[in-house]
């Protein structure tokens, strides 16, 4: 039997969801580039999950690895095409192929509709992906932003990465400009001040005293029962 995707899981599974009274528990991740991100979602599952009685799920790229699937598109074209800005030009030549491309507007609406049904199932821990603007206006969650200063984040991408310093500062100023964009779009919709509930600064703590601070925030919230 074939696995199914998120998509098709939505679907088979929207009325059970709506009939849901509360939303969460789930919180999201936001990080600058060069900040710790993958590594500390992953130690954040481990201690939860050794812990909890129920099984929280990490979700990193795998709205973009189903998004992909149900297009039969690869993730690198999803991702641009999520991070592009809208274009009327290429918009009249897309319907002139009559393209199965989605396009950004799409892309992202879909990505959206994602985050907010794993945030809605509850047991949840959103990397990336607009999450903290897509569940702005839900329940029972925790938005968690890590940040730290430039200087302190070309250094990191530099070791990270094998870059001279110049080529690391570049790449940051590039990723920041896409995601400011992206954040802009999905904050039109679900715009919230402050956007984050908690923001951290890496350059003060390690992934370790993050974590930590990011566990007590949950037990403060009545996300995780404190041990």
């Amino acid at each position: 039997m074939a696995r199914p995707t998120l998509s098709s899981y939505i679907r088979d599974n929207l009325d059970g969801i709506s009939k849901k009274k509360e939303p969460g528990p789930y919180i999201t991740i936001s990080r600058q580039y060069g900040c710790d991100g993958y590594e500390l979602g992953d130690l954040l599952l481990k201690r939860i999950n050794e812990r909890s009685e129920e099984n929280w799920h990490l979700y990193k790229k795998e709205m973009l690895k189903q998004l992909a699937e149900d297009t039969g598109l690869t993730e690198e074209v999803i991702e641009k095409e999520r991070l592009s800005k809208p274009s009327l030009l290429k918009d009249f030549f897309r319907g002139i192929r009559r393209s199965g491309l989605p396009d950004g507007y799409e892309i992202r609406k879909k990505i959206t509709i994602m985050v907010r049904t794993a945030a809605f199932e509850g047991h949840a821990m959103i990397m990336g992906q607009g999450g903290a603007a897509a569940t702005a206006d839900l329940s029972n969650g925790l938005s968690i932003r890590i940040e730290a200063p430039k200087t302190w984040r070309v250094i990191r991408v530099s070791r990270r990465e094998s870059l001279a310093k110049e080529a690391a500062a570049a790449k940051i100023d590039q990723v920041e400009k896409d995601r400011r964009h992206l954040r802009k779009i999905y904050e039109e919709n679900n715009k919230r001040e402050p956007a984050f509930n908690l923001v951290i600064d890496n350059s003060m703590f390690n992934i370790d005293q993050i974590a930590d601070q990011v566990i007590y925030a949950m037990e403060q919230k009545k996300l995780i029962k404190p041990q």
